[in-house]
């Protein structure tokens, strides 16, 4: 009875698709991992979603007014990881990016996501205007995990950071002026930002444009993809019979590039399903901001949206080579705990207030009907 009892109140048909999307994650995963000489991979991606459902159960029973209220701790407990990447991180090919704790390796660039959406939806609606302190203290918030994420490097997640603070601002509601004005100095700034970016990065956006004329450098991954997700024409070759994959073509086919695994594997049909359940998933999460009951929930729906939003349609177009490579990953498909638990931990946060809004909320409403009729 305390089962059904702790079961109640979730938004199911939300998290049954969840459980689709994670499906090809799994079919994903178990090929490129084979393929890649590393079985051991496959079982650490079964061990993640586990756990990502764990997360999911656990933070849907705290109270998001708790968790705003320590927001600035878990901000700061974060970055305190992120600057320790930069001393002790582990380098893979190049870049720091993940801490060593011996039976895990964690990314804290992912858990910054997570933190940067809780803190701004704390901090936002207590904004009276641009001279407010908060404003610098939010601007202080997102450039210094910018700047160290962009030092590791990482282009993609450091771009990603502000996804979610842009589509927060827009719906907290801001004069046109200052949208015009932010506009204005993204533009002007862009030749500083390209002057700060490293060679390979440069390459790799300038890849897409024309991808083969580097082919064996930076227009690789992405012309391998694209034959990869041409090859599996309308039914896919098959599960774990897909050549681009199997024979070690595509580069980072566990990661980065697990649609296009898919997409060899399953075909046009299979990936259908796929986008299809995506935006079925993003549609669901959109309407959360129409239950919300403070705007501090609305901000917080709105902030993960955003981010679930780019980085779907990033990781695809990228895969489909209309994209340069970044290394974001897609969300519960891509092999990858810190990615998969910071987004289940997004999902377990917004069942609460699924929870508080559609099942507290009215009852509590009903019960002041009947005492008003008594």
């Amino acid at each position: 009875m305390r089962f059904r009892e702790a079961l109640r109140g979730f938004d199911w048909y939300l998290l049954g698709l969840l459980a689709l999307i994670q499906a090809f994650g799994i079919v994903g995963v178990l090929s490129a991992s084979l393929s890649e000489g590393m079985p051991a991979l496959f079982k650490k991606h079964l061990f993640y979603i586990v756990l990502s459902w764990l997360m999911i159960f656990l933070f849907s029973r705290e109270k998001f007014r708790n968790l705003l209220d320590l927001s600035l701790y878990i901000y700061l407990f974060n970055l305190f990881l992120l600057i320790l990447v930069l001393v002790t991180g582990r380098e893979v090919y190049g870049a720091r990016r993940w801490l060593d704790l011996g039976f895990i390796n964690i990314q804290p660039s992912e858990f910054m996501k997570l933190s940067l959406i809780l803190l701004s939806a704390y901090l936002i609606p207590h904004i009276k205007g641009l001279r407010d302190r908060k404003v610098l203290l939010l601007f202080l918030a997102y450039s210094i995990p910018a700047v160290v994420t962009f030092k590791q490097p990482d282009l993609g997640t450091t771009a990603t950071y502000f996804v979610p603070l842009i589509a927060m601002v827009f719906v907290r509601g801001i004069p046109a002026r200052y949208l015009v004005t932010a506009v204005i100095a993204i533009v002007a700034s862009a030749p500083m930002i390209w002057n700060m970016m490293k060679e390979y990065q440069k390459k790799r956006i300038l890849a897409v444009l024309d991808p083969y004329s580097d082919y064996l450098g930076s227009g690789y991954q992405l012309i391998q993809s694209v034959i990869a997700i041409g090859s599996g024409g309308i039914t896919g070759k098959g599960i774990m019979k897909g050549t681009q994959s199997q024979l070690a073509f595509l580069p980072e086919s566990h990661t980065d590039f697990i649609f296009s695994v898919i997409g060899e594997e399953l075909g046009f049909l299979g990936t259908s399903v796929l986008v299809v359940s995506i935006f079925l998933f993003l549609w669901k999460l959109l309407g959360y901001t129409r239950i919300t009951m403070t705007q501090q929930e609305t901000l917080f729906a709105t902030g993960v949206f955003a981010l679930l939003l780019f980085q779907y349609s990033v990781n695809i177009l990228m895969a489909l080579g209309l994209f340069p490579v970044v290394g974001i990953p897609l969300p519960f498909v891509s092999f990858g705990g810190s990615s998969m638990i910071t987004f289940a931990i997004l999902i377990g946060i917004l069942q609460n207030i699924y929870r508080e809004n559609t099942t507290a909320v009215p009852l509590l409403k009903k019960e002041t009907e009947i005492n008003y009729e008594e």
